[in-house]
């Protein structure tokens, strides 16, 4: 009697018909907007909520998850497997991305940062670029290959870090430092390019596959000098000095590097044109990001302080050594009353290969989607989780298979972050048809 009662009682609530299953597009779009209200901002950092969320729709599915809590109560990992059904000795295909963002000033956004928006024809939010649209990505990729029952000879890992906006040490670095044993993959995909219009190229688009990333060095510059009254202006005034230093260093003239991912890019895509990223990756370069100096709290402005100091965001090129960086830049000073601190440098890396299989099928596949377009390996001029497992041997590259314009690029850690709606939903597809593509030519 309830088998019949209950198609009713379905009927009488919906109609005739059952409510339509959300589209594959749609059912990504809900996840991304969910994921995106989830602020994972950088400090505080904290991923457990948003492990959890991802978790929860991942065992739905049937897949295989472990969160590692690196600092309990606050900030997580997740990792999640489908394990291969053939047997082989491959490595996993490791799918990779960071649920950390940076902070957002809601004051200076015209939208809601946490909101999810659309609008124009684009998703508004922290984190839509960089980088949890990469994550639902990966996740509907695992998604599909388990529902269509993807024959795979190689485990397919989805690994979701903490602290990547701030270096990893909780995130990639502990994963890898606690438990590389559960992942050792052979290759990883990251972040770190996308289509680019109008940025590499004046009239073509270029899809920029990260296979290098230049290598931080923070720097801390601190004068000293005498100090005295506001009234009678001296000559060892530390502010004074500090700002002769760096006027020095600042209008030090970069030399354009050779390294063989610029000739390859060169060969690939042709004359670069002039803009700020390319100038980026082309050379080390220097930006200045705080000065500080003053006595009391508020500063006295009729007070001279005896010390200032200053923070440098010095990028590197791969190859480049930063001793000898350091060496150059305190020659470039040659003063003693300047002091030099490192702050901060990242792992040293080797570049990885674009000739692997992996790459072939990665060009193959946005090819075929874009016939017109140029596929390129490149640097890229800021740091990401991949360097950690390139310090490994592990082949990484960074690509999510979405056009977008130097506006778009120019929106990460910015006030108007988003992502092109329709981009994202034809991106999760392709970034499938990669992944699938290389799984499908080593099943025999």
């Amino acid at each position: 009697m309830m088998k019949r009662v209950l198609p009713c009682v379905i009927m009488l609530i919906y109609g005739s018909t059952l409510p339509a299953q959300p589209s594959f597009e749609e059912e990504a779009l809900q996840y991304l907007r969910k994921y995106l209200r989830i602020d994972t901002s950088n400090p505080p950092g904290h991923t457990l909520e948003s492990a959890r969320f991802l978790k929860s729709i991942l065992e739905r599915e049937g897949i295989a998850t472990t969160l590692y809590e690196s600092a309990p109560g606050s900030k997580a990992n997740l990792l999640a497997r489908l394990s291969a059904t053939v047997a082989s000795d491959k490595k996993p295909l490791l799918l990779l991305h960071h649920m950390d963002v940076v902070p957002a000033d809601p004051a200076r956004w015209p939208l809601d940062p946490f909101g999810a928006i659309l609008r124009d024809g684009y998703l508004w939010g922290r984190g839509a670029m960089d980088m949890k649209a990469h994550g639902i990505t990966h996740l509907m990729t695992l998604i599909r290959l388990k529902r269509e029952n993807v024959p795979l000879d190689r485990d397919v890992l989805l690994l979701a870090v903490a602290d990547e906006e701030i270096g990893g040490g909780l995130g990639a670095a502990w994963m890898i430092e606690n438990h590389f044993s559960q992942l050792d993959p052979e290759y990883v995909l990251d972040e770190g390019g996308f289509g680019l219009q109008g940025l590499l190229s004046t009239d073509k688009i270029v899809f920029a596959v990260s296979v290098a990333e230049k290598r931080l060095l923070w720097l801390k510059l601190t004068a000293q000098g005498t100090a005295g009254h506001g009234s009678q202006p001296i000559e060892d005034n530390a502010n004074q000095i500090l700002m002769a230093a760096l006027d020095r260093i600042l209008s030090r003239p970069g030399s354009v590097g050779d390294h063989p991912v610029l000739r390859e890019m060169s060969r690939r895509i042709g004359v670069l044109p002039d803009n700020k990223f390319t100038r980026a990756i082309r050379q080390n370069t220097i930006s200045l990001t705080t000065l500080s100096a003053g006595v009391g709290n508020p500063p006295k402005i009729n007070v001279i302080p005896s010390v200032s100091s200053a923070t440098l965001d010095c990028r590197l090129l791969p190859d480049e050594s930063p001793e000898e960086f350091i060496q150059q830049t305190r020659s470039t000073i040659n003063d003693p009353r300047i002091e030099i601190e490192v702050v901060y440098q990242s792992v040293s890396t080797e570049s990885s290969s674009s000739e692997t299989p992996l790459f072939r099928v990665i060009e193959a596949t946005l090819k075929k989607h874009y016939p017109q377009a140029v596929v390129s390996p490149v640097i890229i001029p800021y740091g990401t989780d991949s360097a950690q497992f390139r310090r490994r041997g592990v082949t990484a590259y960074g690509m999510l298979p979405v056009i977008v314009t130097p506006d778009i690029i120019g929106s990460l850690h910015g006030d108007r972050e988003r992502i092109p709606l329709e981009g994202f939903q034809r991106g999760i597809h392709i970034f499938y048809e990669i992944v699938l593509n290389f799984l499908e030519k080593e099943v025999p």
